[in-house]
């Protein structure tokens, strides 16, 4: 298993970035959804460092997420090591609320998104439930 050091600066927007680029592309409505809801400055990172980061697990994992539909041992490793990264039950409830959002923000859920955002849910152990109440308790929705 590789350590989770090398994401652990930024963790919780990389895992949204993570989120985003799962279907290959970063969108204008999904960052709009994320300035809505203040999530760069509540992710700690600035809209073109979040893109940078976005950019980057597209060129990591992404384009290969969207040529297949099942995560690869390679992908597996890469967003387990980012998931586990973060390690705050209230950060990883604001990722999935961010994540909830930006995958939404467009009207369609594409496979690719669906898989890695199940899978993370499962990851964390975190029921559609709780997402749901994090959005409900948000007072940025």
């Amino acid at each position: 298993m590789l350590s989770n050091d090398r994401f652990s600066d930024c963790a919780p927007a990389r895992v949204v970035a993570m989120l985003v680029a799962a279907d290959g592309r970063i969108t204008a409505n999904e960052l709009s959804t994320l300035d809505r809801l203040d999530a760069f400055r509540r992710l700690d990172v600035t809209r073109d460092d979040f893109i940078d980061l976005a950019q980057k697990c597209i060129d990591e994992v992404g384009h290969g997420l969207h040529e297949q539909s099942w995560l690869r041992t390679s992908d597996l490793i890469y967003v387990n090591d980012l998931f586990d990264a973060v390690d705050c039950e209230i950060s990883r409830l604001l990722v999935c609320r961010f994540g909830a959002a930006a995958l939404t923000a467009d009207g369609i859920v594409g496979r690719d998104e669906r898989m890695v955002y199940d899978h993370l849910l499962a990851r964390w152990r975190i029921r559609s439930e709780q997402v749901a109440a994090a959005i409900r308790h948000d007072s940025f929705h």
